[in-house]
């Protein structure tokens, strides 16, 4: 009997270490386990707030584009608004040239063949509209130019006076008004708009 009994402690010893064994390996996998589970949540929160981060600067990147393209679209509809008034000045300059009296028109022209002749030599030919050609001869005559060839060319009003060595001196009313817009743009800007 002392047999059997060795036997039924040896095995309950064997049982208890099994089990001892057993509880020890469930509470280290527990722990392992929970330190698995830990490291997965800071993991997992480290993603969430780079991504958070991520939409975040992206969402930012996004607006300040947004911004900085609307800026630059009112900018360019300001712009363009200018440049329309400035332009209708212009158009309204230009078409009160084309409603200038006779004495007007021979006092402009004779002004400009004056300034013109400061730049020439010896003048061959001048170009003005074909309703001035006769305005002009008389103009020439007066100050004893009759000598100059008066030719008709597409402009509106002023003169081209062409030299015996082949200058042109552009005195006609476009290229006058293209200069004065190229001076008078800014200084319109800066006193219609600051």
């Amino acid at each position: 009997m002392d047999v059997n009994r060795h036997l039924t402690e040896a095995r309950e010893r064997i049982l208890e270490e099994a089990r001892r064994k057993a509880k020890m390996i469930v509470e280290e996998a527990e722990r392992e386990a929970e330190i698995i589970v830990k490291k997965a949540e800071e993991e997992w929160k480290k993603r969430a707030m780079e991504e958070e981060n991520r939409i975040l600067e992206e969402a930012r990147r996004e607006a300040a584009l947004k911004i900085s393209e609307a800026r630059r679209l009112s900018r360019l509809r300001i712009s363009q608004e200018m440049a329309s008034i400035i332009d209708e000045l212009f158009k309204q300059a230009e078409n009160g040239l084309n409603h200038l009296d006779l004495l007007e028109v021979e006092k402009s022209l004779e002004n400009l063949l004056t300034d013109s002749l400061k730049y020439v030599d010896k003048p061959r030919k001048v170009y003005v509209s074909e309703k001035d050609v006769e305005t002009m001869r008389r103009i020439l005559s007066r100050l004893g130019l009759g000598h100059v060839e008066v030719a008709p060319a597409e402009i509106r009003g002023g003169l081209i006076l062409e030299s015996e060595s082949g200058i042109l001196v552009d005195n006609s009313y476009e290229s006058r008004l293209k200069l004065a817009r190229r001076a008078l743009t800014p200084l319109i800007r800066k006193k219609l708009w600051g």
